[in-house]
């Protein structure tokens, strides 16, 4: 009897001792992938909340940055890589937009997960001082006057501002004439050189002084409250136009949807945790971004799953083709 016992004693032990023996993840170095070039926005968003991770999980976070493709090559080398925890990647708001306009690759619903949201950023419509406009309704009137008069740039088919600006101008009831450049900058190069009048953008660290010294108007926040770096501009929401035209670019952290659903939650804790560091919101606010973490993975992935359907209802009516 006492045999018998202390066998089924072992026995009942072994489970335990076994998952006890299992090592805690992480036990080494976590690869970051960023699609964008070093010094960009969302390269500064992966540093900031890079550091926060590696205070909140004991192991250095190395951004690992993959520019191209508008952030598919960083997706692609994710894919490739064990589902394991330790190959983790930046998601931004071309995630959802992506798999409507190239050959991304991959099955966007099956092969990606959005584990947690951790950033926002604002989109505002701004136009150069000289052209006289100085309210969404005197843009609107303007760009109706004539099919085509009023002319937007933008920084590539699917970005941030072109998405933005077809949207609002659907919903407003015209039709502008889009300019492609090849980024942001340039895009301000013309408006300050009278070749485009305006352009829809997230906020960075350059449109405020360009604000500031005059040379530029910011006529909406496309959400629903007002932001720091422009507090006397009224959203689009005050401006008579309902929650259709909310527009913001995000960043979240993505993994393969096989990686181990503990490994998953330890990474939505500390991501959510980093988020809410002093230093890392300092961060993210020096980049122009705001903190918007996630509730819940599940909510995560609702949110990734609505900005894959919203993006590709609008690209479909514009009539955009995958590349």
């Amino acid at each position: 009897m006492i045999r018998r016992r202390s066998l089924g004693a072992a026995l009942a032990a072994v489970p335990l001792a076994s998952a006890r023996a299992q090592p805690a993840w992480p036990t080494r170095p976590i690869t970051f992938l960023n699609g964008f070039a070093t010094g960009s926005t969302i390269d500064a968003v992966a540093r900031s909340v890079g550091r926060g991770l590696e205070a909140r999980l004991g192991q250095p976070v190395v951004v690992d940055s993959r520019p191209g493709a508008s952030g598919n090559v960083a997706v692609q080398t994710m894919l490739r890589a064990p589902a394991d925890g330790y190959t983790i990647g930046l998601a931004p708001i071309t995630l959802g937009t992506n798999p409507h306009l190239i050959s991304v690759g991959y099955d966007p619903q099956a092969d990606i997960q959005l584990v947690a949201r951790m950033s926002a950023v604002p989109v505002v419509l701004a136009v150069a001082a000289a052209t006289g406009l100085r309210t969404l309704a005197d843009l609107v009137a303007f760009a109706k006057q004539s099919p085509e008069r009023l002319t937007l740039g933008h920084g590539g088919v699917g970005a941030s501002g072109f998405l933005a600006a077809h949207l609002f101008a659907r919903i407003a009831g015209f039709v502008p004439l889009m300019v492609p450049f090849t980024g942001t900058a340039p895009v301000y190069q013309a408006m300050l050189a009278g070749a485009v009048h305006g352009t829809f953008t997230p906020v960075d660290g350059v449109l405020p002084g360009q604000v500031a010294a005059g040379t530029m108007r910011v006529l909406a926040v496309m959400q629903e409250t007002r932001i720091a770096a422009f507090p006397d501009v009224p959203t689009t929401r005050e401006q008579g136009f309902g929650p259709e035209v909310d527009f913001r670019s995000w960043h979240g952290v993505m993994v393969r949807p096989a990686t181990p659903a503990a490994v998953k939650a330890r990474l939505f804790e500390a991501v959510t945790a980093a988020v809410a560091m002093p230093e890392v919101r300092e961060g993210l606010q020096r980049a122009g971004v705001e903190p918007a973490p996630s509730a819940s993975m599940a909510e995560a992935q609702d949110f990734y799953l609505g900005e894959l359907a919203r993006w590709g209802a609008l690209i479909r009516a514009l009539g955009i083709r995958p590349q």
